[in-house]
């Protein structure tokens, strides 16, 4: 049996991100130890125990020598300040053993590898499924065991659309969907910023917390992969574990950018709402405490 053992995030300057040294969890594990990863004490996040614990999964960078890290980037995390929550960081080493003592999920967007069955056409990338899949896929389908609520951001929300809502997806949006909308940035600085339209009658304007009249949203984005058009994706869905309302959509294409299962406690996010509302827009903050809320309920 695995014991626990508490490690701090640390700053890393180079990343301008929060984080902890990929081999420092792999010594771990080979002490039979299970990290418990949780920030520092001069970083002030909450120890109310009346808030919900939520479990936010790791990002990876590699240093400039080749040194490997898990991260959360400083929008994450002020944004996981922000929500009041209790907060405890996942690896991809024991990602089970670690979330059971959460009781919601956020996971982030990220760069790595989906199996050719959840493209349209069952395209495949070549390289294989890593243990970063793995750990995504390993919280979906236990928070979905055990009816805890999460919300995905960017690749965290198309890996939700497909295992749970067994939604299929373009590899490469720009090539089979062709539109002058831009939903990932080609140069360096660049942000792309675009409208959604909302879809009446869905619970986003609870969610948010806007007014019902509110036709339109800005939401920036930077995604190379997305769900299939709302159309396509009607006729192919089959049999899924949760369904998926969709909740809005780009303005310009029609490409599905925010879906859920309110029922379910489940919000998945195509953008990056964590910039904007750190820069201080209040509803999209709001996509964050809804995991949180969601959390406090169960």
């Amino acid at each position: 049996m695995s014991n626990n053992q508490i490690v701090y995030l640390k700053y890393i300057k180079e990343f301008n991100s929060y984080g902890i040294a990929k081999d420092e969890i792999i010594k771990l594990q080979r002490n039979n130890l299970v990290a418990e990863i949780i920030l520092p004490p001069d970083v002030s996040a909450s120890n109310d125990e009346n808030m919900p614990l939520i479990g936010f999964l790791l990002g990876e960078d590699t240093s400039k020598e080749g040194k490997a890290y898990y991260t959360v980037s400083q929008n994450y995390l002020q944004t996981l300040l922000n929500t009041k929550a209790r907060l405890r960081f996942l690896d991809y080493e024991h990602p089970k053993e670690q979330m059971e003592k959460c009781q919601g999920f956020v996971l982030p967007g990220g760069n790595f590898d989906f199996p050719e069955k959840f493209f349209i056409g069952g395209k495949n990338l070549g390289t294989g499924i890593g243990k970063r899949f793995l750990a995504y896929e390993t919280i979906i389908k236990e928070a979905y065991k055990t009816s805890k609520p999460m919300l995905g951001i960017c690749a965290g929300a198309q890996m939700i659309g497909a295992v749970l809502g067994k939604m299929k997806m373009y590899l490469y949006l720009s090539k089979e969907v062709p539109h002058p909308c831009k939903h990932k940035p080609t140069e360096k600085g660049e942000v792309c910023m675009h409208n959604l339209k909302l879809i009446k009658e869905t619970p986003i304007y609870e969610i948010m917390n806007i007014p019902q009249t509110t036709e339109f949203i800005t939401i920036n984005s930077r995604h190379v992969q997305a769900m299939v058009l709302p159309e396509v994706q009607n006729q192919i869905t089959q049999h899924p574990l949760v369904p998926m309302t969709l909740y809005a959509v780009s303005s310009a294409d029609n490409i599905p950018e925010i879906w859920g299962n309110d029922k379910a406690g489940i919000l998945c996010v195509q953008g990056h709402p964590e910039d904007l509302a750190t820069a201080g827009n209040q509803s999209m903050q709001c996509l964050y405490n809804y995991v949180v809320l969601k959390a406090s309920h169960k």
